[in-house]
């Protein structure tokens, strides 16, 4: 039996090689992204664009929380900030592989 829909975990394995899109699966609010694994890994908005990325540090979370707003903006007025389907962020393992926890909640 799946948990209420507005809080979703998900495990994403990620490594060295390719730039993994963490796609949201639900409409959402806020996308915490943890690195469980002992090396960094890098994130980036655009898969092609090196001045986007980040570092999530081995044992770290990053996360986007916005709060819910009237229509209209920036979004063409969903309210949300992440809909289902859309790209989040892209991830890459700095050496290895391993799972990111990425959590999503509406």
């Amino acid at each position: 039996m799946s948990s209420n829909p507005n809080f979703v975990k998900k495990q994403i394995t990620v490594d060295t090689v390719s730039w993994t899109a963490v796609a949201a699966p639900v409409d959402c609010m806020g996308v915490s992204i943890k690195n469980s694994v002992f090396v960094d890994l890098y994130i980036r908005t655009d898969s092609g664009d090196a001045t986007t990325q980040d570092t999530i540090s081995a044992g770290t979370i990053e996360t986007v929380a916005a709060p819910r707003h009237a229509g209209g903006v920036q979004d063409g007025g969903a309210g949300t900030r992440f809909l289902a389907g859309d790209t989040v962020a892209y991830l890459q393992a700095a050496s290895g592989t391993g799972p990111a926890m990425v959590t999503f909640v509406r």
